[in-house]
């Protein structure tokens, strides 16, 4: 008989539903850095305005105060291909909030950093709508 703890089933099914509910085109609404975010799956481009794209993997933790994602670069600058960014994230009616930490920091954001913070980047999203 398998023994599955509740709490690691509740975070899974959580995970489930916040990597459902991030799938497709993130537009630009504000932040320092302009940029395109699309999630497939598990897989994520992120489009920066000045050309750079970062391409990989993300897993997420809705259970985490603020949730948390982690993102492998598997594909970007050379300096960060391989690394983890540790990001926050919060989701606002049909916008979605994400702050990572620098690549390979090895540590995430505790919070979301007020408005005026110049040295996190900060980057608000909306969901593109189909049609």
């Amino acid at each position: 008989m398998e023994v599955t703890f509740e709490p690691e089933r509740m975070r899974e099914e959580a995970a489930r539903k916040d990597t459902e509910r991030l799938q497709g085109v993130w537009k630009f609404v504000s932040g320092k850095r302009e940029a395109e975010l699309l999630i497939t799956g598990d897989r994520y481009t992120m489009r920066f305005r000045n050309g750079d794209i970062y391409i990989g993997r993300y897993t997420v933790d809705p259970t985490h105060k603020p949730r948390a994602m982690d993102l492998l670069i598997e594909e970007g600058p050379e300096n960060f291909r391989g690394k983890i960014a540790m990001a926050i994230y919060e989701f606002d009616t049909d916008h979605l909030i994400w702050c990572p930490a620098e690549p390979g920091r090895g540590e995430r954001l505790r919070a979301f950093p007020p408005d005026d913070d110049h040295d996190h980047l900060c980057i608000i999203f909306r969901r593109q709508k189909n049609g």
